[in-house]
This record gives C-alpha cells, structure tokens and sequence, in this order.
C-alpha cells in the first residue's frame, strides 16, 4: 500500500509558501466581487462576509483561500506527524486525521482573522469621516461600475465601494482622495501626491 507522504510534504509546503507570501507581501495584490451580502474579496485570501453566528458562515468559509492556506498547511504537516511517525497506522486513519486537523485549523484562522478585521465594538463611522481620507484604488472605479477603494479610517484598514466624482476613471493601483459619500459609496477623485 502506497503511503501518502509526498501528498502531505507538498500541502505542508505549499501551505507554508502562501502563509510566508501573505505574511510578507499583506494586502498588496487585491480583487473582489460584491455580491447582496456578500463580499469576495482575493487578497491573497478570499473571504466572504456572512452573518456573525449564521450557518452559512460555517461553510462559507470554505470559500476562503485563506482557509485552504491553512488547510493545506496544517494538513500536511499533521499528516506529516501522524503517517511519518507512525503514530496512526495504515494509510485512511492518518489521513482523517490530518484532514480534521486542516478543517479545525483553517476553520479557527478564518474566525479569529475575520473577527479581528471587526471594527472595535461595532461602531460605524459617520459618512463624514470618510471625506477627504486618501487611499489606494483596488479594483478600477469606472463611469460604467463600482470600484473599490482601500483607506485607513479610525485606525483600522476599510475597503469601500467608489465611483468616480467626474469623468476621469482610476486604474487599479492608483491613488484616490474621497470627496464625498452617497449610502455606502464613496465619491472619489484622483489623488496626485
């Protein structure tokens, strides 16, 4: 019977790879869809936002390239424990058991990251505080669509649906100030520094 530890090696590393990437390059590559009430966002982790305690919550999770990430890592490296230390026998024991421990680990990361991501105490910042904040373009703001905006806004990192003051359209990557706010939406200018 043919043991499964190379498919255990290759998720501990690849696992091992994305979390070192994320931890060094953070929120530096973005994409997302908002979708009703949810938000994909691709960051170098995929999350969609549901209610807090919602069943949907449980398995929109697995929805998250950060959940895999964790998965992957954690998965193979209890697989790693389990089958090459022989601590399990046969090849579907370790396997399950690694299994659970990828689902427990990216299950736990993907709460714990999204409740930190929570503004403190569920305050939400008065439309006003969002006018004149500065902060980079993630996803195109164009006359045809809704774009996104990151900014730092009460010492947390927010992202906010913009579409652009006038004619000009902004690219991904560029820099845009907030003129104004309409709902939820953002009005956003280009920002030369």
């Amino acid at each position: 019977m043919e043991t499964m530890f190379p498919i255990y090696v290759f998720a501990a590393v690849l696992g091992c790879v994305l979390l070192l990437f994320s931890l060094g390059f953070g929120s530096d590559g973005d994409a997302d869809v908002d979708v009703g009430d949810a938000d994909f966002d691709a960051d170098l982790e995929a999350d969609t936002d549901a209610g807090h305690g919602d069943v949907a919550g449980l398995f929109t999770t697995f929805l998250s390239l950060r959940f895999w990430t964790f998965f992957a890592t954690f998965f193979g490296l209890a697989g790693l424990v389990f089958d090459g230390l022989d601590i399990l026998e046969g090849r579907v024991a370790p396997a399950l058991a690694a299994s659970a421990v990828g689902i427990a680990a990216g299950q736990v990361a993907v709460r714990v990251l999204r409740r930190l991501a929570q503004p403190a105490g569920g305050e939400v910042p008065e439309a006003s505080a969002y006018v004149g904040k500065t902060g980079r373009v993630l996803l195109p703001v164009t006359r045809d669509g809704v774009g996104k905006v990151r900014i730092e806004l009460a010492g947390r990192t927010v992202d906010v649906l913009a579409r652009p003051a006038g004619d000009a359209d902004l690219p991904a990557g560029s820099r845009a100030v907030i003129v104004e706010m309409r709902g939820e939406t953002a009005i956003v200018d280009p920002f030369d520094v």
